[in-house]
């Protein structure tokens, strides 16, 4: 850092200009022709304001019909609407310069709100193509702070004495200036790579020939490149040279490589499950005693939600170790079984093909293949069977389905007169003991 420049700016540049708009105040406003501008400027931004209360809805109601809807909801064309009002103050300032002038007088405070307020207009109308509102708001501060300066004749000088405040690294004197450009380049780039990705993932997301799997892998490997390498770009922009961090980057890898070793091992188990492709979203899958439907594959877990609206968010490791049941993983049917039991005297044959018959006149059950009623046993008070059923959307559910065959073939047994039994119990009494009479 140069001392020497820093007190020079404040000892003469700095106390200079303060002097000199000393002067220009005394000498300008202190007059017939100062006092109309003061009064001018509240006026002509009073004028602007009305203008836009009235103008600016009979020009959104023009452009309605006229704008297809993407354009008319963007957010320049709302901008650039909510800044017709100091669009017609800029003009209003500009002929009061201009009238002004032609009566051989130079106007400093209206060339100077002037000057301000179209820098303003322009910024905010520009950084609105800026998609992420927090930094478009960064951008056109810094951005208006920087057009203030030019008016007031200060860029140049503030510029040099950022300049000279900063500290050297790696033999490269980054001064607070450089570290400003950086920061701007950084944003843009970030900018450009979050738009770059935007484009990436529709075109990938359209793609027909691509698996749902492979899509969010695309996606996300995408979406971290790009930040890569706007961010490597972005410091190298400033400076910074990556070779002497490498020593260090490796001590820390390691550290939190055994700090996140958790962590680590769920994003690899992330890509192994992309890559494999044995789980996607939209399968159905049974982990532990949940099963439901996948909603998004994440970096470090699955969001599942079940058939009850619960959400759970699985490690990606649990779906790698552990046992899971993917009902969808090669084809959406599914086959369900509904276990019943029927009396001892019932035509067994009869009753199965009942269930069968019942099992059909169901919305959801498959035709191809059939339903099959099959025996399983011969229980204390029933002959057992289960009916076998096919379904092609166990997304939508398998309760409805299971529970309106089960009422099908209570409706068809009943039709039959097909009993089902329940337990019973009969005592017999061997020996009773002797009576004895009362006396």
């Amino acid at each position: 850092m140069d001392i020497s420049k820093l007190e020079n700016f404040f000892r003469y540049d700095l106390i200079k200009w303060l002097h000199e708009l000393q002067r220009s105040i005394v000498k300008d406003f202190f007059s017939w022709h100062g006092a109309i501008e003061v009064v001018l400027v509240p006026l002509i931004f009073l004028i602007g304001r009305l203008f836009h209360k009235r103008i600016t809805p009979k020009i959104e109601a023009s452009i309605k019909n006229k704008l297809p809807k993407i354009v008319r909801e963007s957010l320049f064309i709302k901008t650039f609407l909510k800044q017709i009002g100091l669009i017609f103050t800029v003009l209003l300032f500009k002929m009061s310069v201009f009238i002004m002038v032609s009566q051989h007088y130079k106007p400093g405070l209206l060339v100077v709100a002037g000057s301000l307020t179209a820098a303003w207009v322009i910024i905010k109308i520009a950084s609105s193509l800026v998609m992420n509102q927090f930094w478009a708001r960064v951008i056109s501060t810094t951005a208006w702070v920087m057009a203030a300066l030019n008016v007031f004749g200060l860029l140049g000088k503030t510029v040099a004495f950022l300049d000279t405040v900063g500290f050297v690294y790696n033999d490269k004197n980054l001064s607070i200036l450089v570290i400003f450009k950086g920061i701007i380049l950084l944003l843009a780039l970030i900018q450009v790579a979050t738009f770059s990705n935007k484009i990436a993932q529709e075109k990938i997301v359209k793609s027909h020939s691509l698996s749902p799997s492979l899509q969010v892998l695309l996606s996300k490997a995408s979406k971290v490149g790009l930040m890569t390498l706007a961010v490597y770009l972005g410091l190298k922009g400033i400076g910074v040279d990556f070779t002497g961090l490498t020593i260090f980057s490796g001590a820390v890898g390691v550290g939190v490589g055994f700090g996140l070793q958790k962590v680590i091992s769920n994003l690899v188990c992330g890509v192994i499950l992309l890559l494999e492709r044995s789980i996607k979203p939209g399968d159905i899958i049974e982990v532990g005693n949940a099963r439901g439907k996948i909603k998004s594959l994440n970096a470090r877990f699955i969001a599942m939600e079940t058939f009850d609206k619960k959400e759970y968010l699985i490690p990606n490791d649990s779906l790698i170790t552990g046992q899971v049941i993917n009902w969808t993983y090669g084809d959406n049917s599914v086959r369900l079984r509904i276990p019943f039991g029927v009396a001892y005297s019932t035509d067994l044959r009869e009753a199965m093909k009942a269930s069968e018959e019942a099992a059909l006149t169901v919305s959801g059950v498959l035709m191809t293949p059939a339903p099959v009623c099959r025996m399983t046993g011969y229980g204390a008070s029933s002959v057992d069977f289960e009916l076998r059923i096919w379904i092609d959307s166990p997304e939508k559910g398998t309760g409805r389905v299971k529970s309106d065959t089960m009422l099908a073939i209570w409706d068809s047994f009943k039709e039959k007169g097909i009993e089902f039994p329940f337990p019973q119990q009969d005592i017999y009494i061997k020996n009773l003991p002797p009576m004895v009479e009362e006396s």
